[in-house]
């Protein structure tokens, strides 16, 4: 059984981690039994059973509503995201995607780090397997919870499908480079902005495709001030088939995130065919390889100067970030998960 709650919850990189595992993983275990545990069944990919569950709220989803199916369904293994329910004691595998949590207050607000925090202290000794998608993520958590690094598992993030250079594009009247990430200080949207305004090209617009998470204010103000109103696009959340046909019409990507425990947009960009121009932020370059152009995160000067690179050599990049893209397969995540699985099921 996989807790699938981030399904229809724009939860980007979880979600799609969700999503894509559930997709893989019928074919590759055949003589097992795949459910997903959710609010929105109908998200749910073929092969794998759908169980509804409803909550008012995460935390009482999380220590009552939980918990309490899973002790009628009596599951042979439970696989969670961050955390495993309280009062559940059957075999159990958690998947941290990374410790922002743990990071400070400019990349999660204080409640939400207070509940992560011992939701998932708790969770890494309680559980019988730990996954994450990074090596700095595997890192990261043997150096703050004092854990054996082979009690976890690597098990890299893919590229979805949906992100190949074949397909429909958006086309503008001029050429732009696409931010794609939330509103959110960790994604660094106002550096985003900032870079923009010193990029030596004026016929080229800026378009930012995330949900806002408390920062639209502060980058509508840097818009202005900037004086770039009318070239700086806020396109709010997109769909999985919009954000593809982003990627393939942008001049670029630029990802100036602060923090990721994968970085997602960094492979699925480089898969639609578009040049990269990242920040070098933990564990972007993992991801990245040679394939992109790293620079220093927070550091607008920097950032203008990747992105002005990368319109010059985009040629060279997009061949190289077609290669780098076609190592990561959800095939594969799924494949490495499974071995986790059947190695608790015994």
């Amino acid at each position: 059984m996989v807790d699938a709650d981030v399904l229809g919850r724009r939860r980007t990189g979880d979600e799609s981690y969700v999503e894509n595992l559930l997709r893989e993983l019928p074919a590759l275990g055949p003589d097992l039994r795949f459910a997903a545990v959710t609010r929105h069944p109908e998200l749910v990919p073929a092969g794998v059973e759908p169980i509804h569950l409803e909550a008012r709220s995460q935390i009482a989803r999380m220590s009552r509503a939980l918990p309490q199916l899973l002790a009628g369904l009596a599951p042979a293994l439970a696989h969670f995201q961050y955390a495993v329910p309280l009062g559940y004691r059957g075999r159990a595998a958690i998947t941290v995607h990374d410790l922002s949590f743990e990071r400070g207050r400019a990349l999660m607000p204080l409640r939400d780090r207070l509940v992560f925090r011992r939701a998932v202290r708790r969770s890494v000794r309680r559980a019988d397997a730990i996954l994450t998608v990074s090596e700095f993520s595997r890192r990261e958590l043997v150096d703050r919870y004092g854990l054996a690094p082979d009690r976890i598992a690597v098990t890299p993030n893919g590229v979805d499908p949906a992100f190949r250079a074949g397909g429909p594009r958006v086309e503008r009247a001029r050429p732009y480079v696409l931010v794609v990430g939330a509103l959110h200080p960790r994604k660094d949207p106002l550096t985003a902005v900032e870079a923009f305004a010193l990029v030596d090209e004026p016929g080229l617009d800026l378009v930012l495709a995330g949900p806002d998470k408390g920062l639209e204010g502060a980058v509508r103000q840097a818009i202005q001030r900037h004086g770039l109103a009318g070239r700086v696009e806020l396109a709010g959340h997109v769909d999985k088939e919009m954000l593809a046909a982003l990627y393939r019409g942008a001049a670029c990507l630029a990802f100036p995130s602060r923090y990721e425990g994968f970085g997602l947009p960094v492979l699925e960009a480089m898969a639609c065919g578009t040049p990269v121009v990242a920040s070098a932020a933990p564990a972007i370059p993992e991801v990245a390889g040679d394939a992109a152009i790293l620079v220093p995160p927070g550091d607008p000067v920097a950032l203008a100067g990747g992105i002005e690179r990368a319109l010059a050599d985009r040629e060279r990049l997009v061949e190289l970030g077609r290669a780098r893209a076609a190592a990561f397969t959800w095939r594969e995540t799924a494949r490495l998960t499974l071995a986790v699985y059947r190695r608790l099921l015994g």
